[in-house]
């Protein structure tokens, strides 16, 4: 005779029910369910004499000899196929380092407001301004689009605009200075805190503004003030389109643990170069819809002003 047995096996059948199975009580009454369990060597000795006295249940010997351990624990169904993970003897996460890696820290605590007051400008223009983003989108790509809005309007003088470039300042003084840190550039006499970023902040809002004003004169002097007018409003849209492409690189520059900072500066380059090649393009294009104009004055306006500071910005990077 088997030396498993169930002690309600002749005073109450046990319905093998789904819910006794997995879970260990019977859902509609709520009654603790046996289980079969294997005996001890010790146990099954002092369980044999009643078993050869022809005594059928389990219960009966132990009246005489010791009382069965009752297990009411849930009963879960054995799979030889699954697989189970033993969390007191480890894990499948292995350490790659021996011990604690020391966070490089590049990001002051005057940058993380800084970037959020950009992102809040831009998050502001595109609720409160949508259909002036829409346009200027639309625009980017849609040369007619831009003769049209510098011709209705005067599009730099509007709050929005104004709101735009001074967070594209931000934005190219923040991946200047990201940039100079680690490359390691050295600047007479400024240090690599807020007085850094400072510099940066003054040098592009001096280039640029130096710039707007040098076309306006170039305008003025060869009776060009509506291509002028197209060229800088360009400049100003292609600007704040590297901007905003340009936070996200920014933000993992700061604060990027696991991304190479090489690879971040190296695909910010090449998107602000992208941006002033795009901005070459645009000004040929510019250029040829002027009649009489010379190809050659063309040409040497564009390599003084959009293709040496585009030689100047990948030298410095690379």
């Amino acid at each position: 005779m088997s030396i498993f047995q169930d002690s309600t096996h002749q005073t109450q059948p046990a319905l093998a029910t789904d819910s006794q199975r997995v879970f260990g009580t019977d859902s509609l009454i709520r009654r603790p369910v046996r289980r079969m369990v294997p005996m001890h060597a010790d146990t099954a000795r002092h369980f044999l004499p009643g078993l050869a006295h022809n005594q059928d249940s389990i219960g009966d010997s132990t009246q005489e000899q010791a009382d069965l351990q009752l297990f009411t624990s849930p009963i879960v169904p054995q799979h030889p196929t699954t697989k189970f993970l033993d969390l007191y003897k480890g894990h499948e996460l292995q350490p790659t380092n021996d011990g604690p890696v020391i966070r490089k820290d590049n990001s002051p605590d005057w940058l993380f407001p800084i970037l959020i007051l950009v992102i809040f400008v831009f998050t502001w223009l595109r609720i409160f301004y949508s259909k002036y983003f829409s346009q200027m989108i639309q625009a980017l790509l849609n040369n007619n689009l831009t003769n049209q809005i510098v011709r209705d309007e005067n599009i730099l003088v509007q709050r929005a605009s104004v709101f735009l470039s001074v967070a594209f300042h931000l934005t190219g003084a923040l991946f200047l200075y990201l940039v100079s840190i680690h490359l390691g550039w050295e600047i007479g006499g400024i240090g690599t805190g807020f007085s850094r970023f400072l510099f940066f902040a003054i040098l592009v809002t001096a280039v640029y503004s130096f710039k707007f004003l040098f076309l306006k004169i170039c305008g003025w002097l060869f009776d060009l003030d509506r291509e002028m007018a197209t060229y800088t409003f360009n400049v100003f849209l292609i600007n704040n389109a590297v901007g905003i492409v340009l936070v996200p690189i920014i933000a993992l520059l700061a604060y990027n643990q696991w991304l190479s900072t090489s690879s971040l500066i190296y695909t910010g380059a090449i998107l602000v170069s992208l941006g002033l090649l795009y901005r070459a393009v645009r000004g040929v294009l510019i250029g040829f819809s002027v009649p009489g104009f010379s190809f050659l004055y063309l040409i040497l306006f564009l390599l003084t002003f959009e293709i040496a500071p585009l030689l100047v910005f990948v030298r410095l990077i690379l």
